[in-house]
């Protein structure tokens, strides 16, 4: 059983909270769904979604005995919340969701290596019952993820553009939903080796150099992975521009023809229009 269900309400609530609003706010940057967070209704909304599943995770955690068991029924509420109450489609909440988790994962691991090095951190219990230590690492991991969503937000870096996107293509939600489930087990895989190295004192020094070096190379291919997501998306939105250039210039070749009373090669190109829009 977690550490952290033996946290009280208050703590937990002051470690879970700001969590759920920066994984909902590095997802929402990362899919391109910037203008959602200009509308103060929205953050209202996401406000009342974060506090209900900090509530939540509150409560599986304290009284479901499996901490792999919470985190998947807090997964899945969350995702039913996005769609039901924040009105998100279901490919965005899931992007959002794996992608914000994604983001936390990358961010936290790391320095959390290098903090507790740094805090003298020993063991789990002892990271969250000496608040001397607790209060550091929380505030210079929850600050760099503030950081990071900052920059996101000023220089509008995202990995999709789902805000503004017009593909309706089949096979590219099709290699988005394996690359997202793909990223979201190399998460998981990731969380467990890197507690396993944080707070096991038991495990030998080769075999720690060996969780290091796995953990280095899973996060170096969730990398590889979301930047790959990147290059899926922009190849089907030069694709679908490409389709709108030439629909447009079939446009304009049977307006010209039919300026020059030209009615043969104007419904020729009609029928080959038609034929190109059914394909396509």
């Amino acid at each position: 059983m977690s550490i952290m269900n033996n946290l009280s309400f208050a703590s937990f609530m002051l470690i879970s909270f700001p969590e759920q609003l920066i994984i909902f706010f590095l997802g929402t940057l990362f899919i391109g769904k910037r203008t959602f967070l200009k509308s103060p209704a929205n953050i209202i909304k996401v406000v009342f979604v974060s506090l209900f599943m900090s509530i939540l995770n509150y409560l599986t955690r304290k009284y479901l005995n499996f901490e792999l068991e919470s985190t998947i029924l807090s997964i899945l509420v969350f995702i039913l919340l996005l769609i039901y109450i924040l009105k998100y489609r279901f490919y965005e909440a899931i992007a959002l969701s794996v992608f914000g988790f994604l983001l936390i994962v990358l961010i936290e691991i790391p320095l959390s290596l290098l903090l507790k090095g740094l805090l003298g951190i020993t063991s789990q219990t002892d990271s969250y019952n000496d608040y001397t230590k607790l209060v550091p690492w929380v505030s210079v991991v929850r600050f760099s993820q503030i950081l990071v969503i900052f920059i996101l937000y000023k220089f509008d870096i995202k990995v999709l553009d789902m805000e503004n996107s017009n593909i309706r293509k089949k096979e590219f939600y099709l290699q988005l939903a394996v690359y997202l489930i793909s990223i979201l087990s190399l998460g998981f895989l990731t969380i467990v080796m890197a507690k396993i190295l944080l707070f096991n004192n038991d495990i030998s020094s080769s075999n720690i150099s060996l969780l290091g070096m796995n953990i280095c190379i899973t996060l170096f291919i969730t990398a590889t992975l979301t930047v790959a997501v990147r290059g899926t998306y922009i190849y089907y939105r030069n694709k679908s521009a490409l389709n709108n250039n030439e629909v447009i210039q079939s446009i304009e070749y049977i307006d010209s023809m039919i300026t020059q009373e030209n009615y043969r090669e104007a419904k020729e190109a009609l029928q080959n229009l038609k034929s190109h829009i059914t394909k396509n």
